[in-house]
């Protein structure tokens, strides 16, 4: 349990977090109004200082001086109404006999009611949505400018307790986790091994990662270790899985990961496996390597795997177990990536949790003690420490993943031992050949051999009946996959994207109905490859190559209800004529929500893109070095469109005023012009919007962009609409273009966001403070203007 009582003085490091709540809490406007009780949520990992940064404000005197009335209840777990009403009504002498939850509330709403009250609920758990709102309409009639705050590490908790203010805690400095361990270690001390010992402390505290629990546990560690050469062996030992430590250090992880369901638990506790400080992919490593162990479990039948695993994920995340979660996009814009990584204290208690399941060679602060793992994790080593059976048994081994940046002869063995693996992950090892032995490994579900340089697959791996994931993106040697494809019956994703010698694809491919990704399908002229995708309606990723006229009907793609990315790439090696019959004849997938053009040969775009199925479901659009293309007039019909990337559009050289769907007709300063554009189809109405959801345009390298046509004066005097959510323009590598649309960008004031790099006209014209035009464009409230991409 907690209490409001601190000594400030054994506090580092939170002067700016603790004057930016007080900001929040004291502010007398917010994001809810000032009439309103305030509901203010302070979320960060456990061991953060979250209870600290709560008692720094509840005994600052500026808070005193505000509030009528102060309150603090530690809540814990579980949420037990009538014993947290009894301490939120409780005073010294006096306490409620009241022993049903409605009189409580009740004397709760008596005692707060036109009151200007601080109520801080520590250490809330509950997502019970029920058990909170009681009190919330119990405490809602405090006067103007009350405030509950509320501490969690759950950022659901956050949104059920309807934060209207949200401060998220970060971690200290190094510097200050060594102040915190120095109060501690030295405490009883003489000064001249202080003194000895400062350059291992200071590097000690760096192992801290900014988290005030780990500086305070190593500080009570190093208390007791009175030589230099104590200190020295803490800092080069395996410390965080010293059974010392581990009590201290985890307790509210401990608290957190009780709370989680046994298939959370699994999955949290298999993050182990990763290196520190990894940068994980969320959807396609992480997920798949927990679907792969058989932890992901379908709440109902014919749920996707992969959506109950991003719900597992969120729930973890919720929970802090990681951080710097962010959407990652390739550079071109096309592939999104979920990425994360677990603070260094979550990954030890993860590998402190399966101590005995996992090993890792290599690195420091691995697990290193069971010698029966079922995971084994290799980040260096020689051949002979890596792969011998005097390591670890590995016919126990259930995963087998190598983070390795370095040639290796991975012997043939070693695929004869890995009977019960499930996981095999060798990227990026310098294979220059994959031994027949690969097919004896029956179980493996996730084979991931990306980025290696071997020539050829060996069709023993058709024998791998239960595999789901085949990872060969960026082998650029693979010159044709096995003949005998269609044994992998459970295949669900084949990533083959940047394999450049893969000229064919087999025709068994059309048996693997399982299939979900298929991220390179090579289309040959005038052949019947694309009859292959007929029967494949479960793909929801498709990229085709095509190398010629090729007839899209045989592919049935209008049939494919669950494709949401498509992108279609004409090779450059193969000549097209300039309206080539085979695009107007894709019938696209009706639910497709992401697409991309590239090397498209057309005059005009394919008229079934802004077709109305399309246009409502489009969120994103790359058109990415087309040929022959000048214009670009019925883009804005796409409504649901949210992102729009023009790359390299070489023909384009007049950008005018069509492309936001205005009729030529407003070329000409005449009221009939005016007239005409007010009855025409094409010009805008109420109901006609160009581009009404785009929140991000792009244009890259447009290099022979010259003019950019804004409205006339006559043109403002009609209603248009134009981007009204555009918050984002990106104009890079377009050395020609000479201005920017004043009038139109003045229409759209969501825009937050202008990114101008590499473009020395505009530059010229919109330099901060210099630039003839800076004025028109000062408004907006990033600017960023560079000569470097």
């Amino acid at each position: 349990m907690t209490t409001s009582i601190i000594d400030e003085s054994e506090v580092y490091g939170r002067e700016s977090d603790k004057e930016a709540l007080l900001n929040q809490v004291l502010s007398e406007s917010s994001s809810q109004g000032r009439y309103e009780v305030q509901v203010i949520s302070v979320v960060g990992a456990g061991g953060s200082g979250k209870t600290t940064l709560a008692q720094l404000l509840f005994n600052d005197d500026r808070v005193k001086n505000h509030f009528e009335l102060k309150k603090w209840v530690c809540v814990s777990d579980p949420f037990d109404e009538k014993r947290i009403a009894r301490a939120i009504l409780e005073s010294p002498g006096k306490s409620s006999d009241l022993s049903e939850l409605e009189p409580l509330l009740q004397l709760l709403k008596e005692t707060f009611s036109g009151k200007r009250f601080l109520l801080v609920l520590d250490d809330v758990w509950t997502e019970d949505d029920s058990k909170w709102k009681p009190f919330q309409y119990a405490l809602k009639d405090g006067a103007p400018r009350s405030v509950i705050l509320v501490t969690t590490r759950s950022h659901r908790v956050a949104t059920v307790v309807g934060s209207t203010d949200t401060h998220g805690l970060g971690m200290i400095s190094h510097s200050d986790c060594w102040l915190i361990m120095q109060r501690i270690a030295f405490a009883k001390q003489s000064g001249d091994l202080c003194k000895k010992v400062e350059r291992i402390g200071q590097k000690i505290a760096e192992k801290c990662k900014g988290l005030p629990l780990a500086a305070k546990t190593m500080g009570s560690l190093l208390r007791f270790k009175d030589t230099e050469q104590q200190w020295q062996n803490v800092l080069d030992s395996e410390i965080w899985q010293l059974e010392e430590a581990a009590v201290d250090l985890f307790p509210h992880l401990y608290l957190s990961y009780n709370e989680l369901s046994p298939e959370l638990k699994r999955c949290f506790s298999y993050c182990a496996v990763f290196p520190k400080d990894h940068e994980i992919d969320v959807e396609e490593e992480l997920i798949r390597l927990w679907i792969a162990q058989g932890y992901v479990r379908p709440n109902r039948r014919g749920e996707h795997l992969e959506l109950v695993g991003l719900e597992y994920f969120n729930n973890l995340a919720m929970r802090s177990f990681f951080q710097e979660i962010q959407n990652v996009e390739d550079y071109d814009g096309f592939h999104e990536y979920l990425k994360c990584k677990m603070h260094d204290i979550v990954h030890d208690f993860a590998q402190f949790l399966t101590k005995n399941e996992c090993r890792a060679l290599g690195g420091v602060g691995r697990n290193s003690s069971s010698e029966r793992a079922r995971h084994l994790t290799i980040l260096k080593g020689t051949e002979e420490e890596m792969f011998s059976s005097r390591v670890v048994d590995f016919g126990r081994l259930r995963s087998f993943l190598a983070f390795l940046f370095e040639r290796v002869v991975v012997p043939q063995n070693l695929f004869c031992s890995l009977k019960c693996a499930r996981t095999l992950v060798l990227c990026n090892c310098e294979l220059v050949e994959i031994p027949a032995e690969i097919g004896r490994l029956i179980h493996l579900r996730h084979l991931d051999l990306s980025m290696n340089p071997f020539v050829t697959l060996p069709e023993a791996i058709c024998d791998l009946y239960y595999l789901e994931t085949l990872d060969i993106n960026h082998c650029k040697k693979l010159s044709c996959l096995p003949q005998r494809i269609e044994g992998l019956v459970h295949l669900r994703h084949l990533f083959n994207h940047v394999a450049d010698e893969l000229r064919q694809i087999p025709q068994g491919l059309w048996k693997l109905t399982s299939l979900c990704s298929l991220t390179r399908f090579i289309v040959r002229s005038n052949s019947d490859d694309l009859a292959i995708l007929k029967d494949l309606n479960q793909l929801e990723r498709l990229h085709i190559v095509i190398e010629g006229e090729v007839d899209f009907g045989s592919a049935e793609l209008g049939k494919k209800i669950n494709i949401r990315k498509m992108s279609l790439f004409f090779s450059f090696e193969a000549h097209f004529i300039e309206t080539p019959s085979c695009i107007e004849s894709v019938e696209p997938p009706p639910h497709l929500e992401r697409l991309a053009l590239i090397g498209y040969p057309g005059t005009q775009l394919p008229s079934w893109l802004v077709t109305k199925s399309h246009a409502n479901n489009l969120t994103k659009l790359i058109i990415d070095r087309p040929r022959n293309i000048s214009s670009l007039r019925a883009l804005w019909k796409l409504s649901s469109l949210e992102k729009l990337i023009l790359y390299r559009v070489e023909e384009l050289e007049y950008l005018g005023k069509e492309f936001f769907g205005v009729s030529k007709a407003l070329h000409e300063n005449s009221r009939d012009a005016l007239d005409t554009l007010s009855n025409s189809e094409s010009s805008f109405s109420s109901e006609a919007v160009a581009f009404p959801n785009l929140r991000k345009l792009h244009f890259r390298h447009v290099l022979n962009w010259t003019n950019w046509e804004d409205l006339s004066e006559d043109d403002e005097k009609v209603a248009v609409s134009i981007m009204p959510c555009l918050e984002e323009l990106k104009i890079w590598n377009s050395e020609k273009l000479k201005m920017l649309p004043h009038r139109i960008l003045r229409k759209i004031p969501s825009l937050k966001i202008l990114d101008i790099r590499r473009c020395s006209k505009l530059r010229d014209r919109y330099s901060d403070k210099t630039g003839d035009d800076w004025i028109k464009i000062s408004y907006i409230p990033r600017v960023h203007i560079s000569d470097k991409c």
